[in-house]
């Protein structure tokens, strides 16, 4: 008589396809947790510049606040690759007859990053108003 115990090469075949397909799985989430880690942290980044920009545009004394826009290119790594960040400096009348009232500073930063094969803009704005003294 023959002893059944053990397992066939057609039961050993499918285990290792079944634990294939669990492997891919889990591969393909950790990919996208991934991702989106990066994403998350060049927002992060993104937020850090536009608060910088703020800050250094608050130091500024009123009567020196410029009405005028300014882009300038900030690079800054993240995760050991070179991000480009485009910061744009907005400051603006509250009211053109009344400038007691202060200035609007607006700060949008701008960054690209691919997805799915294609480039995607992202914005991040903050806004303040500075009155004089």
């Amino acid at each position: 008589m023959r002893s059944e115990a053990g397992l066939t090469l057609i039961e050993v075949l499918v285990a290792v396809v079944i634990t294939f397909v669990i492997f891919l799985g889990i591969t393909n989430a950790g990919l996208v947790v991934l991702d989106q880690n990066i994403k998350n942290l060049q927002r992060d980044q993104a937020v850090s510049v536009a608060d910088n920009v703020m800050q250094q545009a608050r130091n500024i004394p009123y009567d020196n606040l410029v009405l005028t826009t300014t882009t300038d290119n900030v690079f800054v790594q993240v995760r050991g690759s070179d991000r480009t960040y485009a910061v744009t400096r907005n400051i603006a009348a509250i009211d053109n007859v009344n400038a007691a009232l202060g200035r609007q500073v607006t700060v949008t930063v701008s960054w690209t990053r691919t997805e799915y094969g294609q480039p995607r803009t992202y914005n991040h704005t903050i806004m303040t108003i500075v009155r004089p003294r």
